[in-house]
């Protein structure tokens, strides 16, 4: 049974290797349709071959990465319809969660979500736009990991990372000010428990969000 003076268990290599392989993909750095190839990926991780299978592995069970045996490894090229579809979903999801999981916050989330909320305004001051998508990626996952349905939990995380795929190569489809605002509103809902106007906050949030979305790309409204 560990104690309180019983360090912390290291974090297995594949899952550090995930971590770095998911972010370079978030910011950019791996780019759309660029071909992973193991050798480079040992060279560049510092890693034997098997954990970053593993970490590919999960991945393409992300939908971040494609993986077609015998043909290629790579990075998942934007879907736009699967995007536009993830949008409707993640916030469909993020809307109901808040709606039914607020009052019950215990104050450890809300120090959680206020911890996130201060990366989403150190993004937004930084003009860091990989950054804030990350932020406000991670601000929501302490909705969704208080909740009590696995599989909402599964689903927004993986959703989740089409949404910060979209937000991350390009300026934020609202605008990062507006962003900021949304979340400390939303965060001031948690803190009074109250989760209609939580709810109604990620709403519109997610609705400005999508707006834009559709315009830009100009794909149809799967809620149509």
């Amino acid at each position: 049974m560990p104690t309180r003076d019983t360090p912390p268990p290291r974090r297995l290599l594949r899952d550090e290797v995930y971590d770095t392989i998911l972010g370079a993909i978030l910011d950019g750095t791996l780019e759309p349709g660029e071909v992973l190839h193991d050798e480079e990926l040992m060279t560049w991780l510092g890693s034997s071959r098997t954990p970053i299978r593993e970490a590919l592995n999960r991945l393409a069970e992300e939908d971040v990465v494609e993986l077609v045996p015998h043909r290629h490894t790579r990075v998942a090229p934007v879907n736009v319809a699967a995007i536009n579809e993830s949008l409707f979903v993640i916030g469909v999801i993020h809307e109901h969660l808040a709606r039914t999981t607020t009052a019950d916050l215990a104050d450890a989330h809300i120090a959680d979500l206020r911890r996130e909320l201060a990366h989403v305004e150190d993004a937004v001051d930084a003009d860091d736009a990989a950054a804030l998508g990350r932020a406000i990626r991670r601000y929501f996952l302490v909705v969704v990991r208080a909740a009590t349905n696995s599989v909402l939990r599964a689903k927004a995380e993986t959703l989740s990372l089409q949404l910060v795929r979209f937000l991350t190569p390009r300026e934020n489809l609202v605008t990062p000010l507006q962003a900021r605002d949304f979340i400390r509103a939303i965060t001031a809902a948690a803190e009074a428990r109250d989760g209609e106007r939580a709810g109604d906050l990620i709403h519109d949030l997610h609705a400005a969000t999508r707006i834009n979305f559709l315009e830009y790309y100009r794909e149809p409204d799967p809620a149509n």
